[in-house]
């Protein structure tokens, strides 16, 4: 098991250029018998189709965009320019990635015209197998309560108890003696909660009841859809920001950089050890647990300290598909890109060892189809 600790392990940052990562990658990807980098264009007949995650969408548009001037510009000298050429080309993107949630992503999968999935919802090594596919992970990133409360410039704090709670009808007031002893005595608004969910399957459903889960009286479990007992169901990401932000007095969850961007409130929480934390790159990465990239490991959920709503993302693909080579060459330009770009966005790249260890792994899938 891959794990990012509170001890330190650290991420992809080194002081290497992003062209010097690209240029070490596409030796690695000339060993193991193919150049993928010149069969992709910048034509829509070259671009790449993906679903999935809305959770990890921003990142994907940001860094397709990049790979797509990297491409266009004729792949200039990287080492030189250090991914920074006023010759490239912006606006454009190099895939077409349908942010439909990550059970539709793994739905869409089954379209031979998708070629990858995107989803906090990972499969098991049983499936991965009997459907001939393979997974690794592509970052980290977190889900929060978000509300749209008047909190007078302060935060509120919830726990597994109290969200459980809301999230089942049993507290249905801000004002609820609960909620104001956890938060010191604060006087919140006497008003009703709104509450809000996602309808359709999600990854941000799945790591948000997975920590209502930790409550023995939240009886649905941990799942990316389910039957809520209350509360009125948002589309998406966006559907789900536009809904608490329409109603005073809602709460709902969402990607942690988005909702920030949007001017939601986050919600801070209370992890197993009793701690008050916030999301930020270090309880992310604290909390993080990365496996079940291949189909000889089982995903295992975020460890309890840190942010307790840490999500890992995988990509799912299926191992015969032709467009792979393509596919992984985006993403080993997404995991050099990612360490430039991830915190402003609000997510975690994955730690060096532990992209070496998902490129090893797409040599020995690649060569076992070959």
């Amino acid at each position: 098991m891959l794990a990012s600790r509170p001890d330190g392990m650290e991420v992809a940052r080194q002081p290497w250029s992003l062209g010097r990562r690209i240029a070490t990658s596409a030796l690695a990807f000339t060993a193991i018998g193919f150049i993928v980098f010149a069969a992709a264009g910048s034509s829509d007949e070259g671009r790449l189709r993906g679903a999935g995650s809305t959770l990890a969408n921003p990142i994907l548009q940001r860094v397709s965009t990049s790979y797509q001037g990297y491409l266009a510009a004729d792949r200039v000298d990287p080492a030189q320019q250090q991914g920074n050429s006023a010759d490239w080309v912006a606006g454009a993107g190099a895939l077409d990635y349908d942010p439909v949630g990550s059970v539709g992503g793994l739905v869409r999968l089954d379209d031979p015209a998708t070629v990858f999935a995107v989803t906090e919802v990972p499969m098991s090594p049983a499936d991965l197998n009997r459907e001939g596919r393979m997974q690794f992970p592509l970052i980290l990133g977190a889900t929060a309560p978000v509300v749209n409360l008047d909190l007078g410039g302060g935060t509120l704090v919830l726990d597994a108890g109290l969200l459980s709670a809301i999230y089942s009808g049993q507290i249905t007031r801000w004002s609820d003696p609960a909620i104001a002893a956890l938060n010191g005595g604060a006087a919140l608004p006497d008003q009703p909660i709104a509450v809000h969910h996602r309808s359709d399957g999600s990854g941000s459903s799945w790591t948000f009841t997975g920590y209502l889960a930790q409550e023995p009286g939240w009886a649905p479990g941990q799942a990316a859809q389910m039957d809520w007992p209350v509360g009125e169901g948002a589309k998406g990401s966006r559907g789900m920001i536009d809904a608490v932000k329409a109603v005073d007095g809602a709460i709902g969850y969402a990607e942690v950089g988005q909702a920030s961007r949007a001017g939601l409130k986050v919600v801070r929480l209370v992890d197993a050890g009793g701690r008050t934390v916030e999301p930020s790159p270090e309880t992310i990465r604290a909390a993080a647990t990365v496996d079940g990239w291949s189909a000889e490991t089982q995903a295992t959920p975020p460890d309890s300290e840190g942010w307790p709503m840490t999500a890992t993302v995988y990509v799912v693909m299926r191992k015969d598909e032709p467009q792979n080579p393509r596919a992984l060459a985006f993403f080993r330009y997404f995991y050099a890109e990612a360490a430039r770009r991830a915190d402003v966005l609000g997510y975690v790249p994955l730690p060096d060892d532990t992209v070496r260890a998902i490129e090893a792994h797409w040599g020995e899938i690649l060569n076992k189809q070959s």
